[in-house]
């Protein structure tokens, strides 16, 4: 357990150091479908972190992420 609280803040402040830059997450729906995008990462915070999308069409969206997700790799993301 204690090994994987030090990877979280490891990963936390991966993430930090990137706030403000456009970075690309992977998010995997299903057993063979991924889906690929790139977003700018806003805001990060003890447990989470804010991304927003801005896609061809459509409105803005904004995604909360967890760094538990990063850590079982239920996202991948490629700075």
């Amino acid at each position: 357990m204690e090994q994987e609280i030090g990877k979280i803040v490891d990963i936390r402040k991966q993430v930090e150091a990137h706030i403000g830059k456009t970075i690309e997450i992977t998010s995997q729906y299903g057993r063979k479908r991924e889906n690929r995008h790139k977003v700018t990462l806003l805001e990060a915070y003890a447990t989470h972190f804010i991304v927003e999308n801005v896609p061809l069409r459509g409105p803005k969206v904004r995604e909360s992420y967890q760094y538990a997700d990063i850590l079982t790799q239920t996202i991948l993301i490629h700075y």
